[in-house]
């Protein structure tokens, strides 16, 4: 037979079980935010990383011969003024073309990942398991209770509209 809970630990009940959500949910946002704050970090390192490796390939003396030239049409007009030859052309456009490439590449790598953003990410699974038990537990016995509760309202409700009959069949036949 189930033990039946009195108004006031039924309350308690619930209350720890709030309590119990409420201390999940706050452990839950601090994982979040400090998983989220960590790859902002990496990712911000990692960033930095790249530009400083486009800028020192840019720097690369493989590059240092388009330094005479500002614009894309300034090489063509070397080579209208007989400056250049067209297989320095060709080499020039094709290394203009490999420094804006390597100018306008945006480093996208995806989501950054390692054992720290696992680890964290594997706790805020557990949290959220963690006392779901119990606070599920705390929900059905707070349902079943309101709706013994319930029952118990009607059935009083019954026997007093019954009383109610009998008492005026019984004044009525006075």
């Amino acid at each position: 037979m189930e033990k039946v809970l009195s108004q006031e630990e039924l309350d308690q009940l619930v209350k720890d079980a709030e309590a119990k959500n409420a201390a999940r949910n706050r452990a839950i946002y601090l994982l979040q935010d400090a998983k989220a704050r960590y790859v902002k970090e990496k990712t911000r390192a990692r960033s930095k990383k790249a530009a400083m490796d486009r800028e020192e390939m840019l720097k690369s003396p493989r590059f240092k011969c388009l330094e005479e030239y500002d614009r894309r049409e300034d090489i063509m007009d070397a080579y209208g003024w007989d400056i250049i030859t067209s297989a320095d052309v060709d080499r020039l456009e094709a290394l203009w073309d490999e420094r804006e490439q390597i100018r306008n590449h945006v480093d996208d790598n995806g989501d950054y990942s390692d054992l720290v953003t696992k680890a964290l990410w594997e706790a805020h699974k557990v949290l959220i398991e963690l006392w779901q038990d119990e606070i599920d537990e705390a929900e059905v016995t707070a349902k079943k209770w309101h709706e013994e509760r319930k029952k118990a309202e009607m059935e009083a409700k019954e026997w007093l509209d019954k009383r109610n009959e009998e008492y005026l069949k019984f004044m009525g036949g006075q």
